[in-house]
């Protein structure tokens, strides 16, 4: 299906970002303007900009490892100047990690290797990176089902960093870098005046902003909505995300960021309110939800990240880690409570029968905790973890987001494993 038709039936709700992906899985360019170029690979790899200059090529962001070579080759086939300017959006591997082959290509030319430049906390992610390498590796490695997965860290480093916004003029080419919180702390979009074309970087991602992850540092929500209002009001003509196909026609592209920005305001506005009131994390997290007209919307799909993620997120943001039960203050083991619970209950496979009753009534959320009771008390009982991993496959599959999904499995497979030994 040519991009254009495939792009309108995305729009549209019509088809799902699975086959934009499978359309673009072997490297393709968008024209975006004169001189400008978009090079996809996969929805999970950031795009890669390329600006082309008199005195060469500006690249926003670089790919990650195993798509590196494939965006480069991309970028070649349509200009093969040096490499002049990399700017990273922000610290992560999908978007940094491609300066390794941009750099041997530069070595092996006998060129020089570009100059990187980024916003000041990128240094900080990096240097975080390596002190937690891995605990991030187990993360990563779980959230995408990647057994045995190595963080990849030692990227280079950016030459120059800006704190707030910097303006850059590069061979004719005027870009306007500004600085916002959102996904990371670290973060940077792209504006080119003249074109008037804007470079999200990860604020706009085709799905729901993803500011609530279960294990990863703290995220941004009302930050990120400041941000997406910012480059509303710069009017922009296109719109490069960080992720998915780019958004031509200054309509559309205002659509998309007021409506990521509605979202986010409305979850932030409404988690506020009630903590105001006094209300405990457990009375906003089943209280705050988001309208359903947003999620609706086929660039707001819950697929990657949970609007209820992102409610506990804006919590602890404001509030810190206790959830307002006292129990949750100096809680006791996590063993010894189900163990008394299983005693209670007249042992832990009365637990896990609930839980597998529950399950089987559709209250999954209720079953998993029931489960993981009769787990912890007895965790050695095979028919325990047997009922517990179909309990928590029955979770698996209401759950609409790749996180939710992936963090569950986790401890499933754990449940199948124990269950044979």
């Amino acid at each position: 299906m040519p991009q254009d038709a495939l792009f309108e039936r995305l729009w549209s709700g019509a088809v799902q970002m699975e086959e934009w992906t499978e359309a673009v899985s072997a490297g393709v360019i968008t024209s975006v303007a004169e001189n400008i170029i978009t090079v996809h690979t996969t929805y999970f790899c950031g795009s890669v900009t390329a600006i082309r200059t008199t005195e060469g090529l500006v690249l926003i962001d670089t790919a990650k490892p195993d798509t590196a070579s494939q965006t480069l080759a991309a970028i070649r086939s349509w200009d093969d100047s040096p490499i002049h300017t990399v700017i990273y959006t922000h610290g992560h591997i999908d978007h940094t990690s491609g300066i390794k082959v941009i750099d041997e290509e530069a070595d092996a030319r006998a060129r020089p290797r570009p100059r990187i430049i980024a916003h000041r906390n990128v240094l900080r992610r990096m240097e975080r990176y390596e002190a937690s390498h891995g605990f991030n590796s187990i993360v990563q490695g779980q959230q995408f089902n990647k057994l045995d997965y190595v963080y990849p860290v030692g990227q280079r480093r950016p030459d120059e960093v800006y704190d707030d916004t910097l303006s850059l003029a590069i061979g004719g080419e005027q870009l306007e870098l500004i600085h916002g919180r959102g996904e990371t702390d670290d973060a940077t979009f792209v504006w080119l005046p003249r074109r008037r074309v804007l470079a999200s970087g990860d604020f706009v991602i085709w799905v729901f902003p993803n500011a609530g992850n279960p294990r990863k540092v703290q995220r941004y929500a009302a930050e990120w909505a400041v941000a997406l209002r910012r480059m509303e009001r710069l009017k922009p003509d296109i719109l490069i995300p960080g992720h998915g196909p780019v958004i031509f026609g200054e309509g559309r592209v205002a659509q998309m960021l007021r409506d990521g920005a509605e979202a986010l305001e409305h979850l932030v506005g409404e988690t506020l309110a009630l903590m105001n009131k006094g209300a405990t994390l457990d009375e906003v997290l089943h209280a705050v939800k988001v309208p359903a007209a947003y999620l609706a919307k086929p660039y707001l799909l819950p697929k990657y990240d949970d609007p209820e993620f992102l409610v506990r997120g804006i919590y602890h943001f404001y509030a810190g880690w206790f959830d307002g039960n006292p129990a949750s203050l100096k809680p006791a083991k996590n063993a010894d409570l189900a163990s008394e619970l299983a005693r209670l209950a007249g042992g832990a496979a009365k637990l896990a029968e609930r839980a597998a009753a529950l399950a089987e009534e559709g209250q999954t959320r209720l079953a998993v905790h029931i489960a993981e009771f009769a787990s912890s008390a007895a965790p050695g009982d095979g028919r325990i973890q047997a009922i517990r991993g179909e309990v928590l496959r029955k979770a698996i599959d209401g759950e609409s987001s790749l996180m939710g999904k992936a963090f569950l499995a986790v401890y499933e497979r754990d449940a199948e494993r124990r269950s044979r030994d």
